[in-house]
Formats: C-alpha cells, sequence, structure tokens
C-alpha cells in the first residue's frame, strides 16, 4: 500500500516563485518541492521541448503549463512506479489526454483539476499506477465517485471538504489507500459507510489494510466508534485537537492511527502512536505535553525523539521526561526557570537546549547553576546573550557546550 505518502501529498497553492519556507509539517502536502525534482516553469510545453527536458525524470514539475496534449502527455510520463509527475496549473483534460496521462505508472498529481466528468475520471484511472492526486476536485458526482472508485491506482486523494453518505458508500470499494486532505467535516452516517473502506491483507504473520485518511474531520466519539470497522490504518493527520474521549476510543483500533496533534489527552492513545512505526510524526507538532503524556513518551521514545515545536512544559512534565533513556531534544523551549532546568538535565543523557538564545536576567544565574548541578551533557549552542555571571556558572561545568566565547555577547 501506499502509506508511506501521508506527508507527501501536496495541493494547490501558491506556485509562482514560491520560497521555501518552514511550514507547520500537517501542511506539507501543499509543497511542489516534496519530493525535490526537475522543474519545468515554462508556460507550455511542445513536442520538441517535452523531448528536450533532461533525464532522468523521475520526479517532474510542469509548474506552469495550463494545457496539455495528448502526444506530450505521452513523453512526459513515466512507466516507473517510484516517480512523480506533477501538474498544477492543469484545470482540465479531455478524455485522451487522460487516458494518456494514466499511463504513468506513479505518483500522478493533478491539483489544479477542479471538476470531473465520468469518462474522464474513468480514463485517468483506466491504466495501474502508484496513485491519482486530485486535491483540487472539492465535490463529484455518484457517477464519477464509482468511475474512480473502479479505478486501477493504488492510491486516490481527492479535494472533498465533506463526504455524504451516498459518495462514502461508493467510494468504500476503492480497493487501495484513499485520502481526503482537505476533509473537513464527517457525518455518524458517512463514517459508518466509508468505514466499510478496506479488505484484510495478510503478509506471513502481519496483517495489513489499505490507509484511510480523514484529513482535518472533526471527530465525534460516535464517529470515531463507528470508524474502528475499518480494515486499516486510519489518519486524521490534518487534525489539531480531538473532543475530549476519542483520544481513548481511537487507541482501540487493530490498526494503526496516524495524527499529529497540538496536545495529546489520552494516554492510551499516546502509547499506541509513540510505539508505532510513525511515532515521530505523532510528536513532530506537540505544542505541551502533560506528565502522564510525557511518561509514555520516555517510557516508548519514539525515534528521532525530536519535539520540534513543544515550548511549554511543566516541571512535573519535565521529570518524566527526562527518565527517558535517550537524548532530549527542545528546540523551541526558549526560556527556562530554575526548577525546570533541573527537572530536565537530572538524567545522564543529553539535552540539546538550541532554543536557548538568551541567558540573562534576574533568573540568568540561578537556571545556569541548575543546568551546571546535575549530571546531563547539554548543548546550548545557539546561545547569543548571556550574562557574565551566568556564563561563569556555566563554566563550572564542562559538559555543557557553549558557542566560541568571541560569538557571545556578554552582558553584566
Amino acid at each position: 500500500m501506499a502509506q508511506t505518502l501521508v506527508v507527501l501529498i501536496l495541493c494547490v497553492g501558491s506556485f509562482a516563485g514560491a520560497a521555501v519556507a518552514q511550514v507547520d509539517p500537517r501542511d506539507q502536502w501543499c509543497s511542489y518541492r516534496i519530493p525535490a525534482g526537475f522543474v519545468y516553469e515554462g508556460e507550455s510545453l511542445t513536442l520538441e521541448q517535452a523531448r528536450a527536458l533532461p533525464p532522468p525524470r523521475a520526479v517532474l514539475t510542469l509548474l506552469n503549463v495550463k494545457e496539455i496534449t495528448p502526444e506530450v502527455a505521452g513523453i512526459v510520463v513515466n512507466p516507473h512506479m517510484q516517480t512523480f509527475l506533477t501538474l498544477p496549473a492543469v484545470h482540465m483534460v479531455d478524455v485522451a489526454t487522460a487516458e494518456a496521462l494514466s499511463r504513468h505508472r506513479g505518483h500522478l498529481r493533478l491539483w489544479g483539476i477542479e471538476t470531473l466528468a465520468p469518462d474522464v475520471a474513468e480514463a485517468l484511472t483506466k491504466s495501474p499506477g502508484q496513485s491519482l492526486e486530485l486535491t483540487g476536485v472539492s465535490d463529484i458526482s455518484p457517477e464519477v465517485a464509482r468511475a474512480l472508485a473502479h479505478g486501477k491506482r493504488g492510491q486516490l486523494v481527492l479535494g472533498l471538504t465533506s463526504l455524504t453518505p451516498e459518495i462514502a458508500e461508493i467510494l468504500a470499494e476503492f480497493k487501495g489507500d484513499l485520502e481526503f486532505p482537505r476533509l473537513e467535516t464527517l457525518s455518524l452516517e458517512s463514517a459508518k459507510a466509508i468505514a466499510e473502506h478496506g479488505e484484510v491483507v495478510q503478509r506471513g504473520s502481519e496483517t495489513f489494510g489499505p490507509w484511510l485518511d480523514l484529513g482535518k474531520a472533526r471527530l465525534t466519539p460516535a464517529v470515531a466508534e463507528a470508524l474502528l470497522a475499518h480494515d486499516g490504518a486510519l489518519s486524521v493527520g490534518g487534525l489539531e485537537k480531538l473532543e475530549p474521549g476519542v483520544g481513548d476510543i481511537l487507541a482501540k483500533h487493530r490498526f494503526e492511527v496516524n495524527l499529529m496533534l497540538d496536545e495529546i489527552d489520552s494516554a492510551p492513545l499516546a502509547r499506541k502512536l509513540f510505539s508505532g512505526p510513525r511515532g515521530s510524526a505523532s510528536v513532530c507538532c506537540l505544542l505541551t505535553m502533560s506528565p502522564e503524556i510525557a511518561a509514555e513518551y520516555a517510557r516508548h521514545y519514539p525515534p528521532p525523539g525530536y519535539l520540534e515545536r513543544l515550548d511549554t512544559l511543566s516541571v512535573e512534565a519535565a521529570r518524566d521526561l527526562a527518565k527517558g533513556k535517550l537524548d532530549i531534544t527542545l528546540p523551541a523551549v526558549t526560556k527556562l526557570s530554575p526548577e525546570l532546568a533541573t527537572a530536565l538535565t537530572d538524567r545522564t543523557d543529553a539535552v540539546y537546549l538550541r532554543g536557548i538564545k538568551a541567558l540573562d536576567g534576574p533568573d540568568a544565574v540561578a537556571v545556569a547553576e541548575a543546568l551546571a548541578s546535575t549530571p546531563a551533557p547539554i548543548w546550548m549552542t545557539s546561545l547569543e546573550r548571556v550574562s557574565a555571571p551566568a556564563l561563569a556558572a556555566l563554566r563550572k561545568k564542562d559538559t555543557i557546550r557553549l558557542p566560541p566565547e568571541e560569538e557571545l555577547m556578554i552582558v553584566p
């Protein structure tokens, strides 16, 4: 199944001159630059220009091309599976062009298309391929849904913002991974219908099923219970927060669950996420964690254990976090109290505090003395400003790594 593509599914956005910027991990599907590859920026593509495109073209983006002929499509498609063809500016294709594009064996990303006719939908899925991504399509008819559901793509990605029971029932017939990255609402009736998607596959001693991604759809406890019937991995990768009780319900799903929440309020869910194959993705958006969740994190320690956005941590949670057996990296923590400094670094493994850029003011010396009094090696390599007394306290411990003194602004 194409489950490895959860964070690689991209959407229509602002293309021309787009700068590479830090984006929320939940929004990485909006960047045509993932994965990196050759970007053709011309507004048209003739047969001669298509033939002249530099090989290899494993990842090809025709960024500004608005129209494409069947003949050109036949040249730019790739017969290999691990390839990407992205046409974000194409808003419409005819049946002949759709059929030619369907021969792309890898991931076909047509984010600019907003409406589909049944014959075009059928043509786009006529040949086997890794995925078909139509994130600009926000509404489909039953006839289009049926054509897509019976197609030969391994993964289907649609831009629907809501899912009616009728459409859900039809799309549930699709045999591959089914993803709705823009989905916002999901009724109980639609949840019951889409939960019928999936068919268990046995590979040796392991059991697998297709991926179902529901974007950022709000899940009530009743909807979550209905989704437990899905025979395959379940993702609500765009959701920032769960309603009370939903986490405990999702923790009972017998297949993998993928979430990138701002905060986890369920220890059973944390246990499932942190010990799963996407443990690192499950923590990349956390802004804070309770002592209970910190204890689960320390116990399972999802690799690489990088809490990229976590900027708020209580002393109690820090103590539990410090009980883990591997390094702690907290790039978003910009300020420490003496108590928090002690709790975080009272361990033998390293603590990376690269978010600390200033250590001066009333608590600076107390914080420095706390850091110097605990066993953990500490990296504070982003420090820019420090008071002289705090610097003197930090130097009492030879396993505190600081920038060279000439790079520091030392204040009284």
